[in-house]
C-alpha cells in the first residue's frame, strides 16, 4: 500500500513544478519572488521535503494559485477510460455504439463512437431538455434528422444540433458510416447512460 504521505509528496512536487514552467519561471524566479529559498524550492520540487503550510501559502499567493491545487491528485486532473472496459450497445438493426467515456460530474458530458450500419437508421425520443449534440463523420454518409429539418453529412463533416428533440442517424450508403458524438447536457444527464466504473 502506498504511503499517504509519499503520495501527497509525490503531487504535491509534480503540480510545483508544473505551476511553476506554466509561467516559465526558473527557480530562481519563484524565490526572489516568493521569499523561499531556491534549495527548499528545489527539495519540495523533488520530493524530498514537506514544506509547512506557511510556506505553501507563500509559494501559492506568488502563483496566484489554492493551495488546493498543489496538492491535487492526478485522478482530479484526468482518467483513462480504457477501449476494453467500454460497453458496447447494439444501435440499430446491425449498428453498434460505444460510450467512449463520461466522468458523472456536471456539466454533464459523453464522448460516443457509433457505427450505422449501410442502409440502418438509429432513432432518438430526445434527451433532457437543453442537451446539444456535436457529430464527427469520420467515415462513409450519414443523414440526421431533429424535429422536421435533414442534414445530410459526408466524410469529414460536422453537425451541432438540438439532442433535446426527437432525432434520427440513417445511413443511406453502402458502407458503414462512422462517427465520434459528444453529447452536452445543459441539466441532468440522461438516466439511460450512467457514468463508467472507476
Amino acid at each position: 500500500m502506498t504511503d499517504p504521505a509519499e503520495a501527497v509528496g509525490e503531487t504535491l512536487a509534480a503540480n510545483l513544478r508544473a505551476a511553476r514552467q506554466e509561467r516559465g519561471w526558473r527557480l530562481e524566479d519563484l524565490a526572489s519572488r516568493s521569499g523561499v529559498s531556491r534549495g527548499m524550492l528545489q527539495q519540495i520540487e523533488t520530493g524530498r521535503t514537506n514544506p509547512s503550510i506557511a510556506t505553501l501559502a507563500r509559494i501559492c499567493a506568488t502563483l496566484g494559485i489554492p493551495i488546493g491545487r498543489l496538492v491535487e491528485p492526478p485522478e482530479e486532473l484526468g482518467r483513462v477510460a480504457r477501449a476494453a472496459q467500454s460497453p458496447i450497445r447494439r444501435a440499430g438493426q446491425a449498428g453498434q455504439a460505444r460510450l467512449l467515456i463520461n466522468d458523472g460530474q456536471a456539466p454533464f458530458v459523453e464522448l460516443w463512437d457509433f457505427l450505422v450500419a449501410p442502409g440502418d437508421e438509429i432513432r432518438s425520443a430526445g434527451h433532457p431538455q437543453g442537451t446539444r449534440e456535436l457529430l464527427h463523420l469520420r467515415e462513409g454518409v450519414l443523414t440526421v434528422t431533429v424535429g422536421g429539418a435533414a442534414f445530410d453529412l459526408g466524410p469529414g463533416d460536422a453537425l451541432r444540433m438540438r439532442g433535446d428533440r426527437p432525432h434520427a442517424y440513417r445511413n443511406p450508403g453502402d458502407t458503414p458510416a462512422l462517427l465520434t458524438m459528444t453529447v452536452v447536457y445543459s441539466g441532468n444527464q440522461d438516466p439511460r447512460f450512467s457514468p463508467q466504473p472507476e
